[in-house]
């Protein structure tokens, strides 16, 4: 282990905790409202744990920012001018803390061994208070190097909000927390909270909203076939991509084919921020504008060839590659009661009743 020297006065005077914690926002107010700082030290690197899984940037640690990170410890050394990793004391074990601000710090410290480290400890209010620091503490460039938040990292923390009740699940619930972790970028919140209500947290309990990456994770749960081969459970061609991507789709697909024998690519979509009252409309929209693919294509060919298109599409019939293979689950209502099984499970049709999959 490598042991550094820490001048814990030297922090205290270059960084005075009592004007850090208690500076103002852009908007005049406090920025870290619920935080009271407790006591700044040197703590043994062993006695605080950094969880991933509590990590509120969108990515673990981020390596390229890890790497930075460890280049300016290695060339600069600690910066005392900066505020150091905030602590609170874990509650499950009072001799122990647990990391809030610094994961990526913490990283680069593992990396070069560090044996203890400066830490501030700190107590909260509430838990969305605590939430709100962490995303807060990273919206400027009191650390060097600096790396402000990203939108996702914003959307991360409203999901993690609602999903932990931590804020209600209303659209004014949810701008108002956002004005209290994204000051600095006004013009963010209303598109944060469109993409909120598309792919993450829908604006009805009883609709179940999907993002790409869900999607994936949802077609490799059924084993079914997305991004063209990249499921290796299965040997099927396919996609799992939504309504608006299906002109990427038709591309994506009939390239996939034609390099494969032209076997068949198939497509499992989703509604983008359903509505239970327009949930069966939108899908019949979507088959319509799937099965519109096929004719377009064969017009194509019809001109393409100088044949008249009565014949092309008697040639071609059963042989377009392109096949729907239905849609994911998005309402998820409870029959019978709270504890019921879901309204739509796995794969639907465009009337919901279970989908019959055409990829096995």
């Amino acid at each position: 282990m490598t042991k550094i020297q820490f001048d814990l006065d030297r922090s205290l005077r270059e960084c005075p905790p009592e004007i850090y914690y208690m500076q103002l926002g852009t908007d005049g107010k406090p920025l870290f409202p619920g935080i009271t700082f407790k006591k700044r030290l040197v703590l043994n690197r062993s006695k605080v744990s950094f969880k991933i899984s509590e990590q509120i940037r969108e990515e673990d640690s981020g390596e390229e920012r890890v790497d930075t990170l460890e280049g300016s410890y290695s060339n600069v050394g600690f910066l005392y001018t900066k505020p150091p990793q905030a602590i609170i004391v874990d509650k499950d074990d009072p001799k122990m803390f647990k990391g809030i601000v610094g994961y990526g710090r913490d990283a680069a410290q593992d990396r070069l061994s560090w044996e203890t480290s400066i830490y501030d400890i700190v107590e909260y209010d509430t838990e969305m208070k605590l939430e709100a620091f962490k995303i807060n503490s990273n919206d400027d460039e009191d650390h060097t190097p600096a790396y402000p938040n990203s939108k996702t990292t914003i959307l991360k923390s409203v999901v993690n909000a609602v999903v932990s009740n931590l804020i209600v699940d209303t659209d004014e619930a949810i701008l108002k927390y956002l004005k209290l972790i994204c000051r600095s970028k006004p013009k963010w919140h209303e598109p944060i909270l469109q993409t909120l209500r598309k792919e993450h947290i829908s604006r009805w309990s009883t609709m179940k909203a999907l993002s790409t990456s869900r999607a994936k994770k949802e077609a490799t749960r059924l084993n079914l076939p997305f991004e063209g081969m990249k499921n290796k459970k299965t040997t099927s061609f396919g996609y799992a991509r939504k309504f608006t991507a299906l002109k990427n789709f038709f591309w994506d697909g009939m390239t996939l084919s034609v390099k494969n024998s032209f076997q068949k690519v198939y497509l499992t979509t989703w509604v983008d921020e359903p509505n239970p009252k327009t949930l069966d409309i939108k899908r019949k929209e979507i088959c319509e504008e799937f099965d519109s693919m096929e004719v377009m294509f064969n017009k194509w060919v019809s001109y393409y060839i100088d044949m008249p298109i009565s014949e092309v599409e008697a040639k071609s019939k059963g042989r377009f590659p392109l096949t729907f293979n239905g849609f994911f689950a998005q309402d998820v209502e409870r029959i019978n009661n709270d504890e019921g099984t879901a309204k739509e499970i796995d794969l639907v049709g465009v009337d919901g009743k279970p989908w019959e999959r055409l990829d096995i």
